[in-house]
């Protein structure tokens, strides 16, 4: 019987080195820039990191809050003035941070399901490659109690 436990144990062991280390995505500073409550649309900000050791793919976001929500990034027309477009996924590194900010890349939460007001907190959560989510509260804050 112990030496059963022991080749248990040995191929267990073999099968845990083989299983590759986890992407882990965490979120520094999400908020909601508050807009008024008949506006059908909001934007949204948050640091994502990438703590784990393999690259992390978002494929979509979703929120309660709203019908649909996608990831934005800003891009210069030939004219100069600035447009929204989607993006389809956004890939981040292993070890790596991207940060959506005001006149950059952002989430929008459009068909607002009912506006949140300054102080609530909006649940939001990310889809990634591979079928997980991630999920974290963004706080529904004034412009004027941000930097931007």
């Amino acid at each position: 019987m112990p030496r059963a436990c022991f080749k248990f144990a040995l191929v267990a062991a073999v099968l845990a080195l083989a299983v590759p280390a986890h992407a882990e995505l965490t979120f520094s500073n999400p908020w909601l820039r508050a807009v008024p409550p008949v506006s059908p649309a909001m934007a949204g900000y948050v640091t994502l990191n990438n703590d784990g050791e393999e690259p992390v793919t978002i494929t979509g976001v979703s929120t309660p809050a709203a019908g649909h929500t996608m990831l934005h990034d800003m891009e210069s027309t030939d004219d100069g003035s600035r447009r929204m477009v989607h993006l389809h996924h956004l890939e981040i590194l292993a070890g790596e941070s991207v940060t959506l900010a005001p006149g950059g890349k952002h989430l929008m939460l459009m068909k607002l399901t009912e506006v949140p007001a300054p102080g609530e907190t909006v649940e939001i959560c990310f889809h990634l490659k591979g079928g997980k989510d991630a999920c974290t509260g963004f706080p529904v804050i004034r412009q004027s109690q941000t930097d931007g």
